[in-house]
């Protein structure tokens, strides 16, 4: 009996973890700026994974700004969020992107 209940419990431990591990691969807010860069944003407790153009994701740490929300790196990389707006610029860029929010399918 002592050993049914283990194995029981070692399943119910396994599918707990399987559930935890299948979050959906498309989550998080997706904007279209002006220059034609795609952002899939994911707002955590102090920042935000920014992911560019479906590729390179870029981790930015919440700073203090006068209105919205913005977030920085090291690299020069900025996201500020202002409501369903943001602007987005990299180190390699003179000028910021307008970027709004699109709706997309899973």
């Amino acid at each position: 009996m002592t050993r049914m209940m283990t194995i029981v419990a070692g399943g119910a431990v396994m599918l707990a973890m399987a559930a935890c591990s299948s979050v959906p691969a498309r989550t998080g807010s997706f904007y279209e700026c002006n220059g034609g860069t795609k952002l899939n944003v994911n707002y955590v407790k102090d920042g935000a994974l920014v992911r560019v153009n479906g590729g390179r994701t870029l981790a930015l740490r919440a700073v203090p700004s006068n209105s919205g929300s913005s977030y920085e790196n090291k690299t020069g990389a900025r996201l500020h969020r202002d409501g369903n707006m943001v602007s987005w610029n990299t180190a390699a860029r003179t000028a910021a992107e307008s970027c709004k929010v699109i709706m997309t399918p899973f």
